[in-house]
């Protein structure tokens, strides 16, 4: 008798055991949108010193990435709460969960799909080069070679001149990574060159009237030194496809009815004089 009841005992924890695992085996994943929809709001994180996409004006964080997160925020029905952080964290935050997006002006690279998911490219950009207004001696890529450059730390600018230097096209010259491109500008002397995106590298000469001038990093042919880039935003991998659908949704709209561009403009414009 003792050894069916223990018998029938152990089948019903057998069974309780299995139900559980079996419910919690077939519990959805909880996704980054059900997270945004149950907190109302939804968490970017972003480096505010990348003008004209995202800087500070004002004792607040303005810019193209800036406006277009509102408008996602404004489709989901929720809060856009902007954190400003280190470029170089941001995709790892994002990949963790600690933000629900990144949007700084971020290129995507296969590199960068391997952590996180991107949207649709919302915008493209060329590497340019800041060099002081009377500099003649640098015009193309291999005019840097064994110079000092200055960088953001953790971009595709940053990226790139590594490359540069360790396949050989830039022997001897060196690369110092700053929190941001005016940062590194305002080195230029101590550097020879500052490698950045285009909008932002002609942010910083008009911020600086007759100290700076800009150019794209080409080759002595004349050909880019570097490929086209685009950007996007960035969300955690897994199940995301609502939340990465409504952010491309968005992204749409606003590249098909001009507004991306428009804001660019507003933006260069409104960061002039900031930095300078």
């Amino acid at each position: 008798m003792k050894k069916t009841l223990k018998s029938i005992i152990l089948c019903l924890l057998v069974v309780v055991l299995a139900v559980g695992c079996m419910t919690a085996c077939s519990k959805k994943p909880t996704s980054t949108l059900d997270k945004i929809k149950k907190a109302g709001e939804i968490k970017m994180f972003t480096e505010a010193g990348f003008a004209p996409y995202e800087f500070l004006y004002n004792n607040e964080i303005v810019g193209v990435d800036i406006e277009i997160m509102k408008e996602v925020a404004k489709e989901l029905g929720v809060k856009l709460v902007i954190e400003d952080v280190s470029f170089d964290t941001i995709c790892t935050s994002v990949s963790t969960g600690k933000a629900d997006v990144g949007a700084a002006g971020i290129t995507i690279t296969e590199e960068r799909k391997q952590s996180v998911a991107f949207s649709d490219p919302y915008t493209s950009t060329a590497q340019y080069v800041v060099v002081l207004a009377d500099n003649n001696d640098i015009a193309t890529v291999e005019d840097l070679k064994g110079r000092p450059i200055g960088v953001q730390q953790g971009t595709t600018s940053d990226i790139i001149v590594e490359n540069l230097i360790n396949d050989g096209t830039l022997e001897g010259s060196t690369s110092s990574g700053f929190t941001a491109p005016a940062v590194a500008a305002a080195s230029l002397g101590k550097l020879d060159a500052v490698v950045t995106d285009k909008l932002t590298a002609e942010t910083i000469v008009a911020n600086n009237e007759g100290k700076y001038k800009c150019f794209e990093l080409v080759k002595a042919d004349g050909s880019p030194a570097a490929d086209v880039e685009y950007y996007g935003i960035a969300i955690a991998k897994g199940e995301n496809a609502e939340l990465l659908n409504t952010i491309n949704t968005v992204l749409a709209r606003l590249k098909a009815d001009g507004t991306i561009s428009a804001w660019e403009q507003k933006y260069q414009d409104i960061a002039k004089g900031l930095e300078g």
